[in-house]
């Protein structure tokens, strides 16, 4: 303990201070040298260790790419850190919580809100898709047929905008009677039948207004008008439309009133069809009375009284009259033809009786039995039935509307031979002699001629309208031979 002095001691601290000193001073840069040495090395670890851990990611948003660098380890960071945000909606490659890598390419396709209506009733839906269609199917929304919707399904989804559907519900449609179910989204009636390709023309007949409103349940009648040529008392032909099916209905729905007389071409009971021409004649029928003056005949009659070559008359000559009652009838203002429809004798004619003389002044008078067998009623020369008296006569012709040529019994009708009878008092098919006239023959029938009555047939109407009616005629019935 006594080697070392006190001034040893003090001396020996204070080499050892200043030798640290000294060493400070002279390796002092050194040491700061090595410092900054060291933190530049761990800060170029540290750098090279943050340049291995950066990423490079394709986002792709709507179509559009950019390539953005990263260190985070999920898409949602990732989203983060660059600020896009997304909705719940929106269509990601990777979900939101999912690890990214070096290289990723993520798309996002960003939904866009549309109004959609449903028969009026509004919600908001979102879509990814691109088209109006591909829309309303991922939003499992099914168009009916005929159902409307505001927009084209292949148009393009309206950012924003509004998607209306109508739903169709059924109407019955009848059109001229036949009825069908139809199906319609419109509002109004003439929008349905627009939609339906249904043109209402002008003088078609529809059971509701057009612009009143369609509801489901609901009836429309259509009748569609025919167009007809239509001619009326032979004036000009115009074209008329109804909606009617028949000519009498059609004539009822212009208000064409028919006289009793006026004739329809064709038949009221005839379909309509179109284009049909349709003609309305006007006949106007007209009834005048005209007197006829009928001569008088003279027959001469044998008179085995009186010598032969003396005449006397037995009854003088009266001229008949006979009143006709004539129809004359008119079409459209025109005359057509004219009818007898009655005669009536005013005066009844009175023919003049010439009584001339057969009887030869003999001295001495012979008989023979022979000209007594030839008859059996006396002096007429022919056998006969029965003899007829009080017989009244008229006449008739061909020429006479509604009077035929063939008779009852099948002939021809002939003047000088046929005559109409009562086959109850003649036989039909018998020889007659009419005193006055001659020889005829019992071949026709008339509804008029009953009885003691016989119709007399002349070719000409004038000479039969002469005729007029004679009474008291004697007819003797002889049999279906003529003598």
């Amino acid at each position: 303990m006594g080697i070392f002095t006190k001034e040893d001691t003090h001396g020996s601290r204070s080499s050892s201070m200043t030798y640290a000193l000294r060493w400070k001073r002279q390796n002092g840069l050194q040491i700061l040298g090595v410092a900054l040495f060291v933190v530049a090395v761990v800060t170029m670890v540290l750098l090279g260790l943050y340049a291995k851990a950066e990423k490079q990611i394709v986002l792709v948003v709507d179509g559009k790419a950019q390539t953005l660098t990263t260190h985070k380890g999920s898409l949602q960071e990732f989203l983060n850190e660059h600020s896009v945000s997304t909705k719940p909606q929106d269509d990601l490659s990777m979900s939101l919580g999912a690890s990214i890598q070096d290289g990723d390419q993520i798309s996002i396709t960003t939904a866009v809100p549309v109004t959609l209506a449903v028969d009026e009733k509004k919600e908001t839906r979102y879509t990814t898709e691109k088209t109006v269609g591909a829309a309303l199917k991922s939003w499992n929304v099914k168009l009916g047929e005929f159902d409307k919707i505001s927009v084209p399904v292949a148009s393009a989804v309206p950012n924003g905008g509004e998607v209306a559907i109508t739903t169709a519900f059924p109407v019955d449609l009848t059109i001229d009677g036949k009825t069908e179910e139809a199906y319609t989204a419109e509002a109004t009636v003439g929008d349905a039948l627009e939609s339906w390709d249904i043109e209402v023309g002008k003088h078609d007949k529809i059971s509701k207004p057009l612009e009143s409103a369609i509801q489901e349940g609901d009836e429309v009648k259509l009748n569609t008008a025919l167009p007809v040529e239509l001619t009326v008392g032979g004036e000009k032909t115009e074209t008329a439309y109804t909606t009617e099916r028949t000519v009498g209905e059609a004539l009822k729905d212009w208000g064409v009133k028919l006289g009793e007389n006026d004739k329809v071409y064709p038949s009221e009971s005839n379909g309509l069809t179109e284009n049909i021409s349709v003609s309305v004649n006007r006949i106007s029928k007209f009834t005048v009375d005209q007197e006829v003056t009928i001569p008088y005949q003279t027959v001469k009659k044998e008179d085995s009284s009186l010598l032969k070559g003396k005449t006397k008359t037995v009854q003088k000559g009266v001229e008949g009259v006979v009143v006709q009652t004539i129809e004359k009838v008119y079409q459209n203002g025109e005359y057509v033809t004219k009818h007898l429809v009655d005669k009536e004798t005013k005066t009844e004619k009175q023919n003049e009786i010439i009584a001339v003389g057969t009887k030869e002044p003999v001295v001495e008078k012979t008989f023979t039995t022979a000209a007594a067998a030839n008859t059996s009623s006396g002096d007429k020369g022919f056998e006969y039935k029965k003899v007829l008296t009080g017989v009244s006569a008229t006449a008739y012709s061909s020429q006479e509307p509604g009077i035929g040529t063939r008779t009852a019994t099948g002939t021809t009708v002939t003047e000088g031979r046929t005559i109409a009878v009562d086959p109850n008092v003649i036989p039909l098919g018998w020889w007659v002699y009419i005193e006055g006239y001659g020889y005829r023959k019992a071949e026709d029938t008339g509804s008029a001629i009953k009885g003691k009555k016989i119709d007399i047939y002349y070719d000409s109407l004038g000479a039969a309208l002469n005729f007029g009616r004679k009474s008291g005629l004697t007819i003797y019935v002889i049999g279906p031979n003529k003598p």
